[in-house]
């Protein structure tokens, strides 16, 4: 994705920060649980993104990666508890 932005300044900056993500991204998928495998899932939304970037397709790119990560995401999305008062 970010060779396909054609942008060195960003390509360079991804390649500074990519180890420190990968290893916080990694830590956060174990604590949630997050880490089963679901190939069908993960195959799919990586051929329609691909296809949209090879096809230039921008917003259909971001409807594919939203769609992932609200499918990745939904098992952690439990109720979330009130706000209680801090007095």
């Amino acid at each position: 994705m970010i060779a396909a932005a054609h942008n060195p300044v960003l390509a360079d900056l991804f390649t500074e920060f990519t180890p420190v993500l990968r290893e916080g991204l990694i830590e956060l998928l174990t604590l949630t649980g997050l880490r089963t495998p679901r190939p069908e899932h993960q195959r799919r939304g990586h051929e329609e993104l691909v296809r949209a970037v090879a096809d230039g397709d921008a917003e259909g790119a971001a409807e594919v990666l939203r769609g992932e990560l609200g499918d990745s995401f939904a098992p952690a999305q439990g109720p979330v508890a009130p706000a209680r008062d801090p007095l």
